[in-house]
């Protein structure tokens, strides 16, 4: 297996080596787009153990050595690791942007918790070929591989200029809190990320405008959205304030963000 997956591998991370394909923890792909079809938003219901994968994707994630489980003989794990991991996210890259169900995929195998994925691989038609579904598992490596890709972002959103990545994460906030409370996580902690850097650069002498500015911004840029949503843009911004204060040992003042507290 090993001795025909070279060659291409070889070629792959060459094309990979270029300036335009990131490297885990740099500059982060956007993230466009919710889901474009019927059955990408059935494929992507996150940590259903299941995910779909472009055909390059596919074969990255199930062409690695393969090693019988021993308690299911039938089952044939696919065990990747922390540098295969980081090949599948720079390939992910490539065109600049991350579809539904490509945070999808990277939802299910950063979930922290030994899983068995079932993959299937689009077809040449742009949907799913059933008969390609192959079970890979989750190892350590790789999801928190993909776990700091996801954290870096969620982060890359909450860093957009003019709040731009708003509409976007309040409306993953929005969603039912029992069925992503992975997802709304990962969001939150981007967030408390990004206003932790504005408290380090936030003091008395410039009263506190950093951080204040920044919890400015977003409450006004929940108020641009659709009044449905006004909720949870103010949850948000209120959770992820509240978790940097936390982070800080309470230091934050909390008149600079406790009037964001939802009422009840």
């Amino acid at each position: 297996m090993m001795s025909r997956l070279v060659p291409a591998l070889g070629a792959l991370l060459l094309s990979l080596s270029t300036p335009a394909f990131a490297q885990t923890g740099g500059t982060v792909a956007p993230v466009t787009g919710l889901p474009a079809t019927a059955w990408e938003a059935a494929y992507a219901r996150p940590l259903d153990d299941a995910a779909v994968a472009e055909p390059e994707i596919f074969r990255l994630l199930t062409e690695w050595a393969s090693v019988k489980d021993p308690k299911n003989p039938g089952l044939h794990r696919k065990y990747i690791g922390e540098d295969e991991a980081k090949l599948v996210i720079r390939h992910l890259r490539r065109d600049g942007r991350l579809d539904a169900g490509e945070i999808d995929l990277l939802e299910e195998y950063a979930f922290p918790k030994d899983r068995v994925i079932q993959l299937t691989r689009i077809g040449p038609d742009g949907r799913p070929d059933k008969a390609s579904r192959t079970a890979v598992t989750t190892p350590p490596g790789m999801m928190q591989s993909f776990a700091r890709e996801l954290t870096a972002m969620w982060q890359t959103e909450w860093e957009r200029p003019d709040a731009a990545g708003w509409p976007l994460l309040v409306g993953i906030y929005a969603r039912d809190p029992k069925k992503n409370d992975i997802l709304r996580k990962r969001v939150r902690a981007a967030g408390q990320a990004m206003l932790s850097a504005r408290w380090q650069a936030s003091n008395a002498g410039n009263r506190w405008a950093p951080f204040r500015d920044a919890i400015r911004l977003y409450d006004g840029a929940t108020l641009t959205l659709p009044q449905a949503q006004w909720p949870a843009g103010k949850q948000l911004l209120y959770d992820a304030a509240a978790d940097t204060d936390r982070y800080w040992a309470d230091a934050i003042q909390d008149f600079l963000y406790n009037w964001l507290k939802p009422a009840g």
